[in-house]
């Protein structure tokens, strides 16, 4: 097939049809709001240590015994496959994961619709090759990355970057499956590490965030962004040394973190750059409106923090411009 054939049957197969679409079932819900559908991959985000995994478990759990933890609840059928892709961690560490999975889910045994793979020793290309392999052979409804960071040799590089998340599109829809996405945030911005998080955040379904405060020893599990619902209370669980288990605990914001101001200035101006770069390569131009959504995405802040910091302080530092016609460029 020529470029051009290729060309003309990617264009005959993305037009858009025009009829009544039903919305497909929720895969992934979180006190009753829609996180995952079909065909749609999410991001888990938070510093080392936060406890990412942990509420990963909970979602592992879900899927196999189809019970709620904590308001996290997984739609997957027995007969539906679940794969699990670690790219990090020790066979003892995993070890000792599983072993919490297993008593999440009050069993000696993993269900025989569950599939671990540890790929910690292999180069990104090799990982990336193979995840789609194993999609291909066991049809799983959904797959969890543990950690997105490891499939890229330069998370900060924009061409890697934009490779990787257009592989987790490309499989979700070829495969019709749910990807959910664990990243690590940035020590130093506290945002999902390097353009690979910043792409994956922008392309997600939902992105949510994992915070550790160390005070109290509360994890909490957050929403940043859902497309497809409204947002869900914060979730908050701390490691009951009594039990052996995690147990709920009443959301408090840590202190910390009420005395956090978002500013302008945590950002080095390449980082800046970087972010700005992403949206304006979508497309070249933004009315006031679409600027500030698309800003919000790439920030992760609100209408108020945009509108009031971001926009003022990239105007000014002439990272964009106006137009003749109001409408906003990069500069």
């Amino acid at each position: 097939m020529t470029r051009q054939e290729k060309i003309k049957k990617v264009i005959e197969d993305s037009i858009f049809i025009d009829s009544d679409i039903q919305q497909p079932p929720p895969i992934i819900t979180i006190q009753d709001k829609i996180i995952a559908t079909s065909s749609n991959f999410i991001t888990i985000s938070g510093l080392p240590k936060s406890r990412k995994t942990s509420f990963m478990q909970f979602f592992i759990a879900s899927a196999l015994n189809n019970k709620s933890y904590f308001g996290i609840k997984t739609e997957v059928t027995k007969e539906e496959n679940i794969v699990l892709i670690d790219t990090e961690q020790s066979i003892f560490d995993f070890y000792k994961q599983n072993k919490f999975l297993k008593k999440a889910i009050g069993t000696n045994t993993l269900p025989n619709n569950f599939s671990a793979y540890l790929f910690r020793e292999y180069e990104p290309d090799i990982i990336l090759e193979s995840i789609e392999k194993i999609i291909e052979e066991k049809k799983p409804k959904i797959v969890f990355i543990d950690n997105l960071t490891e499939l890229a040799i330069n998370p900060n590089d924009i061409a890697e970057a934009k490779k990787v998340v257009q592989f987790l599109k490309k499989i979700t829809a070829k495969y019709d499956c749910v990807l959910v996405c664990l990243l690590h945030l940035s020590k130093s911005s506290n945002f999902t590490l390097g353009n690979l998080g910043s792409y994956a955040d922008r392309g997600a379904q939902s992105v949510l965030r994992v915070t550790l405060d160390r005070e109290t020893d509360t994890s909490t599990l957050d929403c940043s962004m859902l497309r497809s619902d409204a947002h869900f209370l914060p979730i908050s669980i701390r490691y009951d040394n009594d039990i052996k288990s995690y147990t709920n605990v009443e959301f408090k914001p840590a202190e910390e973190n009420k005395k956090v101001k978002f500013s302008m200035e945590q950002f080095t101006p390449k980082e800046i750059s970087t972010r700005l770069q992403i949206i304006f390569e979508m497309q070249p131009e933004y009315v006031y409106s679409a600027l500030v959504e698309n800003l919000k995405k790439v920030f992760g802040v609100g209408d108020t923090r945009v509108k009031q910091i971001v926009i003022p302080y990239i105007t000014a530092n002439k990272f964009i411009k106006q137009n003749k016609q109001g409408v906003y460029i990069n500069n």
